[in-house]
């Protein structure tokens, strides 16, 4: 779905530059924040004249729109990606855990922006960003009532275990400052495995072998 107004039609071009105008302009953001970042800065950032970014774009809000956008396609694609790889729920579950973890870490300044300025959306696009990560939601709590259904996962309400699985995987790009200068990544994504395998009470042995990543048996 195109929600932002382009003066181009063809849509490869559209996607092709608009991520380009979200890699220069996260740069911008970083250093002077959303509201003193002038457009001139952000066209320059991106190696576009203001002409061009023009005809991607119609405003800056609509560049604050198009960054949160990108950071969900990213997190979608890699959930979908790894869902397909998997059947069992426990080793979907441990396996979308580490590719977000992984991918929040290596996004952190992105979701760290989009995180504080989530609030300066215009209000169409903040809908809209509201309804797709509504759509994430509903994809890890499908994961869970399929694990509760077929006797993995013991959990009363898969809707809250969702939000929280969610936003404990955001701990790097929110907490890292006071984290990371005494654990590791890996230290941190080990602690939230236990807690998701905790909150979903994941007891049968053989998932836990799985999570684990050792032979079933042992």
């Amino acid at each position: 779905m195109q929600i932002v107004k382009t003066k181009v039609k063809d849509p490869d071009l559209i996607r092709k530059k608009q991520q380009q105008i979200v890699k220069g302009s996260i740069k911008v953001f970083r250093k002077k924040g959303f509201h003193a970042a002038s457009i001139r800065e952000i066209a320059r950032a991106c190696r576009m004249s203001l002409g061009s970014l023009y005809d991607y774009i119609e405003k800056k809000e609509d560049i604050l729109f198009l960054v949160h956008n990108e950071v969900l396609n990213q997190i979608y694609d890699r959930m979908e990606t790894i869902a397909a790889q998997y059947d069992h729920p426990v080793e979907q579950l441990i396996h979308i855990l580490r590719g977000l973890f992984d991918l929040t870490c290596r996004l952190k300044d992105e979701m760290l922006f989009i995180y504080t300025e989530t609030k300066s959306l215009e209000k169409p696009y903040l809908k809209e960003i509201l309804r797709r990560e509504s759509e994430f939601v509903s994809k890890y709590r499908e994961l869970i009532e399929r694990g509760v259904n077929q006797g993995m996962f013991k959990c009363d309400s898969p809707d809250l275990a969702a939000n929280i699985l969610i936003f404990s995987g955001s701990i790097i790009p929110l907490r890292g400052w006071n984290i990371l200068p005494r654990h590791s990544e890996e230290e941190v994504f080990e602690a939230l495995k236990s807690l998701a395998l905790k909150i979903l009470n994941v007891n049968n042995q053989a998932a836990i072998a799985m999570a684990s990543n050792q032979p079933l048996g042992n």
